[in-house]
């Protein structure tokens, strides 16, 4: 339970962090580079995604709400790509590089071996015993969270395996992306099943619907090269104008 609490309150802080930087460059690049759909969607998105954990965050630490294995395991899975995305975009907002051209072709091939070990672990006896009494006020708005934000990991993760022979090697802020909204697709999944419903997580989950339509909608533009937009390589490195790879560009620009 505290556990978590925990890591549900560092997340819910990080993805805030990311939305008062994100809305910053916006206010920043707004009169030389014009309007940006990905950077304000992803604004949105992490305002909403960051007030959804911060409400378990507060089920768990103040409410006292017991945490299922499951949702442990998700929120201890999503930490890992979290905790690297977030470090290069802290990175980049103070003048760095921002990204990683990581050249050993095996460093992530192994990745979801030990993210299933990580998984085990605090999944366990608390895994058999969950009770699955799912509230469907909770479960509904979750689904479609756990829709759209898989999508997303999938744009960014095919992305990634495409570029990985024109580059010889990953870039680590794509592939974190990528692991960010994959694992927060499978937390929104876990919370639906396992969590009920109470009115703050009822009113951020439902206002977290259509931010995240409107994400990933700008996702699937920019991956489709139909969207004309500054953010070509969204958070990742430092801005620059327009003709720089985003994590979905599967050539150079």
């Amino acid at each position: 339970m505290i556990v978590t609490g925990i890591l549900a309150l560092a997340t819910g802080l990080a993805y805030t962090a990311l939305g008062v930087i994100t809305v910053h460059e916006l206010i920043r690049h707004r009169r030389d580079r014009g309007f940006s759909h990905f950077g304000l969607s992803f604004a949105v998105m992490a305002f909403t995604c960051g007030t959804h954990h911060l409400v378990h965050a507060y089920r768990h630490l103040v409410l006292r709400e017991p945490a299922h294995g499951p949702m442990q395991a998700a929120m201890a899975i999503g930490a890992v790509p979290a905790v690297v995305f977030i470090a290069l975009r802290l990175e980049a907002a103070f003048g760095g590089r921002g990204d990683r051209l990581v050249r050993n072709r095996r460093a992530f091939e192994l990745l979801p071996l030990v993210l299933v070990a990580a998984a085990a672990r605090p999944c366990g006896r608390p895994c058999a015993t969950a009770t699955m009494a799912v509230d469907l006020r909770a479960l509904l708005p979750n689904i479609v969270l756990f829709v759209n934000y898989a999508l997303v990991g999938y744009f960014t993760a095919r992305t990634q395996l495409a570029r990985r022979p024109l580059l010889d090697g990953w870039s680590l802020s794509g592939v974190a992306m990528s692991g960010v909204f994959l694992t927060c697709a499978m937390s929104h999944l876990v919370a639906g099943l396992l969590t009920g419903s109470n009115p703050a997580g009822v009113l951020f989950d439902n206002v977290g619907v259509p931010a995240s339509i409107y994400f990933m909608w700008a996702v699937y533009r920019l991956n489709k090269d139909s969207e004309r937009d500054w953010n070509r390589r969204p958070l990742v490195g430092r801005a620059a104008p327009l003709g720089r790879r985003s994590p979905w560009a599967e050539a150079n620009s």
